[in-house]
């Protein structure tokens, strides 16, 4: 049996990747931090343009119908650029809600013409609700919508990566999704957190590959010492090993096998892993510079540690792991 991407596919990731060069470059990375924090309004509606934002919404909403390993795949792309805005929530989670209750927001958040945020379950804080238009939380009767006017909004303490607004909410005025799945919404969402690592794993190793070949010392380059090429490897290693899990996930999600909280889990677990190693590799291999502002490096890494956190701790997801390979309740 063959496992891996459709030709359509792998060409739909490199046509995301030519817009993603063009509209989303560093600088519009580090602007969401410096300028305008959230989502940059014409990045969002350059991905509502190539249908990126509607990708899980059915045909007959104006989505491309797609699945979960259409999603990771173009995903993990939008993750080595470091899409700003809370990218994955739209896309997995709040786009396929909208549709699914009929709401005449729908087709604005597919466009991109809104942005909306989404609430994790049992967390108080929201990420990038500050930069939305619209907030999708749970509630008893399984997914509520609410516009940023009518929330009681309490500021948060700024994340370690200041692209990422937060806050404290409260819905003053909302009403619920009917036909939304609060379980499939939240599954979707870690998922797609765990396809943005892996493209952000990914571009730091590149990143730290290209800057080992070209910085010197002792008149040779720095790559060309074994034990730096041992810590590039080793990297690259735990990314290979990460994808694989991720995609096993998505074909979970998407074709309705056993045991997707497990599958999601070890998703996320294996993703963090492997990106937090790139980040601490990528680091000790730029030296110095790596800490320093304007270099980008500390972009990547810092969109890192904002995601280790979201859709589920580290400490979460391994109770899953452990109760499902132990026999014992979370």
């Amino acid at each position: 049996m063959y496992f891996g991407f459709t030709s359509e596919q792998l060409a739909l990731r490199e046509n995301l990747r030519d817009v993603l060069v063009e509209t989303c470059p560093p600088a519009v990375v580090r602007n969401a931090w410096r300028d305008s924090p959230g989502a940059v309004p014409r990045l969002w509606k350059q991905l509502g343009a190539v249908g990126l934002l509607g990708l899980l919404a059915p045909a007959d909403t104006g989505g491309l119908g797609g699945s979960e390993i259409d999603l990771v795949c173009l995903v993990e792309e939008c993750g080595r650029f470091a899409v700003p805005g809370p990218l994955g929530e739209h896309i997995a989670a709040a786009v396929p809600a909208l549709a699914a209750a009929g709401t005449a927001e729908a087709h604005a958040a597919i466009a991109g013409d809104v942005v909306v945020a989404v609430q994790e379950p049992g967390a108080r804080r929201v990420r990038w609700v500050t930069g939305a238009d619209l907030l999708i939380y749970p509630d008893d009767d399984g997914l509520g919508l609410a516009a940023r006017a009518d929330l009681d909004i309490d500021r948060w303490p700024s994340s370690v990566d200041r692209s990422v607004p937060s806050a404290a909410v409260t819905p003053a005025r909302a009403r619920t999704l009917p036909g939304a799945d609060a379980v499939l919404a939240q599954r979707r969402a870690t998922l797609a957190a765990a396809a943005q690592l892996l493209g952000l794993a990914d571009r730091m190793v590149t990143m730290s590959t290209e800057y080992v070949k070209m910085r010197t010392q002792f008149e040779v380059p720095v790559g060309s010492q074994q034990a730096v090429k041992h810590l590039l490897a080793t990297a690259l290693v735990s990314l290979e090993h990460a994808r694989p899990v991720v995609y096993r996930a998505a074909w979970v999600l998407a074709t309705g096998a056993s045991n997707p909280e497990l599958a999601v889990s070890f998703a996320k677990l294996y993703a963090q892993r492997a990106a937090e190693l790139a980040a601490r590799t990528a680091l000790q291999c730029h030296g110095a510079i790596g800490y320093s502002w304007e270099h980008d490096l500390h972009l990547w890494m810092k969109r890192v540690w904002a995601l280790g956190t979201a859709w589920g701790t580290t400490t979460a997801h391994e109770d899953v792991v452990a109760a499902a390979v132990l026999g014992t309740p979370c």
